[in-house]
């Protein structure tokens, strides 16, 4: 997967999903955003755990009647 694609991966996740995820899911996220905004490289095992964490099942939001 290439840094653009990745990036607009987390990006539409925290923008539309971010409240699904988990505390630590969350931290991770906004941590891989910013450590790729400032154009430092992501190691292989964080795209590991970045592509694992963004292609699990989440479940969906309820609405409220």
């Amino acid at each position: 997967m290439h840094d653009y694609e990745l990036f607009i991966k987390i990006n539409d996740a925290i923008l539309l999903e971010f409240d699904v995820f988990k505390p630590w899911e969350k931290a991770m996220l906004l941590n891989v955003q910013n450590q790729m905004m400032d154009r430092y490289p992501l190691t292989e095992e964080q795209i590991l755990l970045l592509v694992k964490v963004l292609n699990k099942k989440r479940p969906k939001k309820r609405r409220k009647k």
